[in-house]
């Protein structure tokens, strides 16, 4: 909540008995009794209902390019504002977050009305603004006040995210939301429960195909390898084949090694070679000025130095050399 103002309660909640709420916001649905907290923390039940004990507060702030968050065919080369709070999704994970907790300091409890943040991009010559640093699963009311207010401002929006919010929060956002980086972590039961402590990890995939087709969200995935965990052949195949028919074959993939060291450079290697021969069109690795090329012509459409990319061979989101459609982000007004 900000200064001054009342705490704030979700509504994504179902009542299942006198004493019980169900919360919807993230996909662990926690049930809570009086005075319990949810696995995000940050959600508490009270007499009143589920206090949001994390709204508005700010855990980081910085203006950069928008392709430092691996979303590279989404109004590449423009920046962006990305804010970020306290609370994490996957708190049993074993890599916490060093957001995930709400500072008990109150001088670490910076607050930021979403107005403000607001007026701050545009002060700022952003063309957007992004949820990052923290996931957004676990700030939904904050998020869903910021991305319409920045779409009020005529900014463009994102989310950098595991994916573990609800199909009931998605559709609340959905109308202000231009853009999706989704973090997936494997694709295998075991996996999804060794980096992320999920058992239950396929609703992460619904919830992408919901954003794609319902609401004509830009979606890019990330994946970062880890040898012996989540790098195995049938694991990758079935990964790049899900991108390929649910989402799209222009949708960019984004292989990272999840570990130093050459195991999972090479694990990277075999993955981007699997990706490629499975018909996705934009795979990409770790390293520095990769180009972007059109699919059908192999021309250079958006070059990339550093922090920098520039778009050279892009006219109205088609390829300058040969008309085809490259299927970038380029505009706040979505595909139908």
């Amino acid at each position: 909540m900000l200064a001054g103002e009342p705490m704030r309660y979700t509504g994504l909640v179902d009542v299942l008995d006198a004493e019980t709420l169900r919360c919807n916001v993230c996909q662990w649905r926690c049930e809570l009794k009086p005075r319990q907290a949810g696995r995000c923390k940050v959600r508490v039940r009270d007499d009143n209902g589920l206090a949001v004990h994390n709204d508005g507060l700010i855990s980081a702030a910085t203006v950069g390019p928008i392709d430092e968050h691996r979303l590279w065919h989404f109004f590449p080369g423009t920046q962006v504002l990305t804010l970020g709070g306290w609370g994490y999704a996957f708190p049993e994970d074993g890599h916490r977050s060093q957001y995930g907790s709400v500072p008990l300091d109150e001088q670490h409890r910076r607050r930021l009305a979403p107005e403000r943040a607001a007026t701050f991009a545009l002060e700022r010559l952003c063309r957007g603004i992004v949820w990052g640093h923290s996931d957004p699963s676990v700030a939904h009311e904050y998020v869903f006040d910021l991305l319409r207010t920045a779409r009020a401002a005529s900014r463009y929006t994102a989310l950098i995210t595991s994916g573990f919010l609800t199909i009931e929060a998605l559709d609340q956002i959905g109308h202000y939301l231009d853009g999706i980086c989704l973090e997936l972590r494997a694709f295998d039961d075991a996996a999804y429960r060794r980096l992320a402590g999920v058992e239950q990890w396929r609703g992460i995939l619904e919830v992408a195909e919901h954003a794609f087709h319902r609401w004509h969200c830009h979606v890019e995935v990330v994946t970062r390898l880890h040898p012996g965990v989540n790098d195995a052949a049938d694991q990758i195949h079935e990964l790049v084949r899900w991108i390929r028919s649910a989402l799209s074959p222009f949708t960019p993939w984004h292989v990272l090694p999840g570990d130093a060291g050459a195991a999972a450079a090479a694990a990277v290697a075999r993955a981007r070679r699997a990706g490629a021969e499975a018909g996705l069109f934009y795979v990409y690795g770790p390293e520095p000025g990769q180009e972007t090329i059109c699919p059908s012509c192999a021309s250079v459409v958006i070059e990339r130095s550093g922090r920098i990319a520039r778009m050279t061979g892009v006219q109205d989101g088609r390829c300058t050399c040969c008309g085809a459609d490259l299927h970038l982000r380029t505009s706040i007004f979505k595909r139908s």
